[in-house]
């Protein structure tokens, strides 16, 4: 099938990245604390990257049996029309639950700290008109506007990593391993959300001028993504210690805020950091948007921008939805639980079930 939007190799890189940096660099830190209850907690995200490296490989192989198509599309030529469309269908809620869930996250950050005296539900409506601009453009402004900012993005997060040494103390992540492996494995499970995002590629891959880079981008987003989570949850730990980084909802800005930049050059990092988190968010928010406008579009054998309005006020009602923080919190276990079976399991029975009906061919 070929396709007007097209994006390049770097650019699935890229997208794969920023799907990724999300909530997660915000809520990891506490969830590995609470979950491993040891400042063991980076293990846990350092391995659980590389489950995502695996998992990332698979959805990979099973794009490449159907080149140039969405998963959208080779669902039903996978399962018939019927079945097809109950796993479009499923992937479509996936993505509208998960941009209800993002934009919803973001509004509580910048309603904490930034404009306090703001409705939540004025800076979610406000966040989604904007987002909704880019997203009707497809996919090639989305890349674009991911490539301009992401280099910004990641030297903002880097600063957050390098500066947050000053208040590092070794010994509050010693000594390593002090109760053996099973902190460690509790801690797994529960890093898999964070490292959500890349299973966007499920559809993007479509889009590539060249199919063939399409591991390598693939590999490459969740490469990035890796050292990011591992260092930002070791740091949290190490500044703030786990007892303390437990019972914080949001570590990260913690640690933003006990940065000093030297000669006080910028005597509020973490407003810094939160400006710049709000056009991370924004980058995560749009492609998860179009995705899933984008398969009703399919489904419904219509332009993907109609469903783009269609979609606004459904994921507005999810995104204020949850009356209370802890219920935001609660919406986020229902949707790392519902992540857990679109990366790993899906794409596993997906890929069985192709290899034994000898469906699609092998790109290279």
């Amino acid at each position: 099938m070929i396709r007007k939007d097209e994006i390049t190799s770097l650019q699935a890189s890229l997208i794969v990245a920023k799907s990724m940096i999300g909530t997660g660099i915000l809520f990891l830190p506490q969830v590995m604390a609470k979950e491993a209850g040891t400042p063991d907690g980076w293990i846990s995200v350092l391995i659980g990257g590389f489950l995502a490296l695996l998992a990332g490989y698979v959805i990979i192989k099973l794009n490449r049996r159907f080149p140039k198509q969405t998963f959208f599309e080779f669902s039903q030529t996978v399962f018939g029309k019927a079945i097809g469309a109950v796993h479009i269908i499923v992937m479509i809620a996936y993505f509208t639950i998960s941009a209800g869930y993002l934009t919803r996250v973001m509004g509580e950050v910048i309603h904490m700290y930034l404009l306090d005296k703001t409705p939540i539900s004025f800076i979610i409506l406000v966040f989604m008109m904007v987002g909704a601009y880019l997203a009707t453009g497809g996919i090639n402004p989305i890349a674009r506007f991911i490539e301009l900012f992401f280099p910004m993005i990641l030297i903002i997060l880097i600063t957050l990593i390098g500066f947050s040494f000053q208040e590092f103390e070794l010994d509050n992540i010693r000594p390593v391993l002090e109760e053996g492996f099973m902190p460690v494995w509790k801690g797994i499970a529960s890093s898999t959300f964070a490292y959500s995002g890349f299973e966007i590629m499920l559809v993007l891959s479509a889009f590539m001028k060249e199919p063939r880079d399409a591991v390598k981008s693939m590999l490459t987003g969740i490469g990035i993504v890796i050292p990011l989570y591992t260092l930002t949850v070791l740091i949290s730990i190490g500044t703030l210690t786990v007892e303390e980084v437990r019972t914080l909802t949001w570590p990260t800005m913690s640690v933003a805020k006990d940065i000093e930049l030297p000669g006080g050059f910028f005597e509020r990092f973490e407003s810094l950091f939160s400006v710049l988190w709000v056009i991370s968010m924004y980058a995560t928010f749009v492609p998860y948007y179009y995705v899933a406008s984008l398969g009703l579009g399919h489904l419904f054998r219509r332009n993907f921008r109609i469903f783009i309005y269609l979609l606004f006020p459904v994921i507005y009602i999810i995104a204020i939805f949850p009356k209370k923080l802890n219920d935001v919190l609660s919406f986020g276990g229902f949707l790392n639980n519902f992540a857990m079976f679109v990366i790993a399991i899906m794409p596993i029975y997906f890929w069985i079930f192709v290899k034994l009906r000898r469906k699609g061919h092998e790109n290279g």
